[in-house]
C-alpha cells in the first residue's frame, strides 16, 4: 500500500531511534524489521516483531494523544484494517482482484468480508439516483 510523505518520514524517524536503543544495548535488528518487539531481550535478539496485541496497545496510545476517543470505537489492527479494505472496495476504479490478493483474500472472501457500504459515499449514490430517476421521469 502506498504510503504518504508523513508516514514514511515517522517511520524513518522511528526506525533510526530504534536502532540507536539497540546499539546501546548491544542488541541487534536481524530481520531489519521496523517494529521490532523490545519488550524482552529474548524477544528482540530472537528478531520477533511486536505481536496484534502489542500493537493494539499502541494503537490506543496514540489515539488518545490525538484525541480519538479509541474505547468508543474499539479500534485496533483488525479495525483498521477492515477500513482500509471498505476504502479500497469503494474507490472508483479499483481492482478488486489486486485489492483482494493484497489482503491475502479471493475476490470473493474480498468481497463478502471487506466490501461495505462507505457512509461517505453513501449521499453521493442517493443523489446520482435522484438524479438518474428525475431524468426518466422527465423524458
Amino acid at each position: 500500500m502506498p504510503l504518504s510523505t508523513d508516514t514514511l518520514t515517522i517511520l524513518r524517524e522511528f526506525k533510526h531511534r530504534q536502532e540507536n536503543f539497540l546499539q546501546e544495548r548491544k542488541l541487534q535488528n536481524i530481520n531489519d524489521y521496523v517494529l521490532l518487539n523490545l519488550s524482552s531481550k529474548r524477544l528482540t535478539q530472537s528478531g520477533i516483531p511486536l505481536g496484534q496485541a502489542n500493537m493494539n496497545t499502541l494503537i490506543k496510545k496514540i489515539a488518545k494523544i490525538i484525541g480519538v476517543n479509541s474505547s468508543a470505537s474499539k479500534i485496533s489492527m483488525y479495525t483498521c484494517r477492515h477500513t482500509q479494505a471498505t476504502k479500497l472496495g469503494n474507490t472508483p476504479g479499483m481492482s478488486y482482484p489486486w485489492a483482494a490478493s493484497r489482503l491475502g483474500h479471493t475476490v470473493d472472501m474480498f468481497m463478502k468480508t471487506y466490501v461495505h457500504v462507505d457512509q461517505d459515499r453513501s449521499q453521493t449514490m442517493m443523489d446520482l439516483l435522484a438524479l438518474s430517476t428525475s431524468n426518466t421521469i422527465n423524458k
